[in-house]
């Protein structure tokens, strides 16, 4: 006699969350920091924003970089969260 399944147990996590621009982190090395588009360049200047196997890639900047590089609606006001 073989054996009959009755039933399927399906278990299920909170969804792991999804990384994107305007993350930001506090190191000990590199200070405070904002996720950011990475930025193709050519001879120092920005071109485009980089992707390899059609994902956009991404890097982490500090506050000032990311101003610099006109992404300062990402970082927080003074006094704000992180």
């Amino acid at each position: 006699m073989s054996a009959v399944i009755t039933s399927i147990r399906f278990y299920t996590s909170a969804p792991r969350r999804k990384p994107k621009c305007g993350d930001l982190r506090e190191t000990k090395k590199h200070g405070k920091q904002v996720r950011v588009f990475a930025r193709a360049t050519w001879n120092g200047r920005p071109i485009g924003y980089l992707s390899r196997g059609g994902r956009i890639c991404y890097e982490w900047v500090s506050y000032d970089e990311a101003r610099k590089l006109g992404d300062g609606h990402l970082v927080p006001k003074e006094g704000g969260a992180a």
